[in-house]
């Protein structure tokens, strides 16, 4: 008789997505009022600020969106807490729409996701205590009576390596590390799975920085969290990310792992952001110099929004679009919307 056979384990379980983009964009009117616009003879504008943008985030995993000012990351950042309904696509969160985070039914929704926003002196109210400020969700979410508040807040506090004791202060009597730690123990209040953190370091010093991003990375160890991380320092972003998604002008123009983005980037753009980092090694590497200017978000460029900057621009990346599509290389994997990676021209 022979011996039964056991099954294999896989060798790695990839876990499922938690948050799904599914070809979000957000335009907005910044037409002139109506009489302007007839006695001047002008039609509408629509600012394009995201046009198209698909991604997945999986469990416990940091997806790190960069690139140059207005190309349109913190709008997604506010599409995927629900503070911007999409003007076309949307939101999945564990499976469910995020439009429901508005109804009765789809309440629950609101306590797992938050955001840490980017100025930690302007997202305080100066005039509430700290107690107050870190309680809000927990009353308004009815998590607790008053003794349960109160206790909760003294474990944030104790989970951001502040002290119980700062409960009673005010905003203005810490320094600006300190308040973005205020702000990640607000956040994470009612228990979320997903932050959403929106340039959370980019007002901080350099060594606040490290010690802010350190601080996040062990929560997410310690409490299984995933976070969609927005910036535009590449070195922070080496740091926390295990994807990285590059975005120009409203559209995801690269995705990949970290460590295949910085070893071999494929798309010309975030070549060009690699090389604008500074060679504080001095290592002598060839450098592609920045050109050009990041075109009017109102008027852009017909075909590929890059094609005026970019030296391997050529007839196709003038009139068509390119789309976003998965590459093997000898680094790895990675996604990328270019023709000239397309037809091996780069």
């Amino acid at each position: 008789m022979s011996a039964a056979l056991t099954p294999m384990a896989p060798a790695s379980v990839v876990p499922e997505p938690i948050v799904k983009a599914n070809d979000i964009a957000m335009h907005f009117d910044v037409s002139p009022p109506w009489l302007n616009r007839v006695l001047e003879k002008t039609g509408r504008s629509i600012l394009r600020a995201v046009d198209g943008v698909s991604f997945e985030i999986r469990r416990g995993e940091t997806l790190s969106l960069v690139g140059e000012s207005g190309c349109g990351k913190s709008t997604v950042a506010r599409m995927l807490v629900g503070l911007y309904r999409p003007t076309r696509g949307n939101v999945e969160f564990f499976g469910r729409d995020l439009r429901e985070i508005d109804t009765a039914s789809g309440r629950g929704l609101r306590q797992e996701l938050q955001m840490i926003f980017q100025d930690p002196y302007a997202s305080l109210n100066p005039r509430w205590r700290v107690a107050d400020i870190i309680a809000e969700p927990l009353r308004t979410h009815g998590m607790g009576g008053k003794a349960q508040v109160l206790q909760r807040v003294d474990e944030l506090l104790n989970l951001v390596r502040l002290s119980p004791a700062d409960k009673v202060k005010y905003p203005h009597q810490f320094s600006g590390g300190q308040r973005q730690r205020l702000s990640i123990a607000r956040a994470l209040a009612t228990h979320p799975e997903f932050l959403v953190c929106d340039e959370p370091t980019s007002a901080l010093d350099v060594s606040v920085q490290a010690q802010v991003l350190n601080l996040m990375k062990d929560l997410q160890r310690e409490l299984g969290l995933t976070y969609l991380f927005i910036s535009h320092n590449l070195a922070v972003v080496r740091h926390i990310s295990d994807r990285v998604g590059v975005m120009y002008l409203g559209k995801l123009v690269e995705v990949a792992p970290k460590k295949t983005l910085f070893a071999a980037p494929r798309h010309p753009y975030t070549r060009m952001l690699l090389d604008a980092i500074p060679d504080l090694e001095m290592t002598g590497r060839a450098r592609t110099p920045v050109a050009g200017e990041v075109p009017n978000p109102l008027n852009p460029p017909s075909g590929c929004a890059f094609h005026p900057r970019c030296p391997h621009a050529n007839a196709r990346c003038r009139s068509e679009v390119p789309m976003l599509k998965l590459y093997k290389h000898a680094a790895g994997e990675s996604s990328a919307a270019c023709h000239a990676v397309e037809e091996g021209r780069i």
